[in-house]
């Protein structure tokens, strides 16, 4: 990888990571930890995911970053089926 395009990359990378931290705290502060969780997790795996998996050829960290992605997802399916309001029938 030339050292240009990894210049370009890491301040988008930390950019998305900081918003993502920063909807995050905003949840959890409000007492979602659930929520919180399943939108910090998937970031934080797709940073670890391209940065340590694509840019460095390293599979652990792309299944590292897979992995956090899926349970932060998990978190996100549960927060949803903790905060929909039953439906009568």
């Amino acid at each position: 990888m030339s050292c240009e395009g990894v210049a370009v990359r890491m301040p988008l990378y930390a950019l998305i990571l900081l918003l993502g931290a920063a909807s995050a705290i905003n949840k959890a502060r409000k007492g979602q930890w659930y929520t919180a969780g399943g939108i910090f997790l998937p970031i934080l795996g797709v940073d670890v995911m391209l940065f340590g998996g694509v840019e460095q050829h390293c599979s652990l960290f792309l299944w590292l970053g897979v992995a956090l992605a899926v349970v932060g997802f998990g978190m996100e399916f549960t927060a949803y089926r903790r905060t929909r309001p039953s439906v009568p029938q």
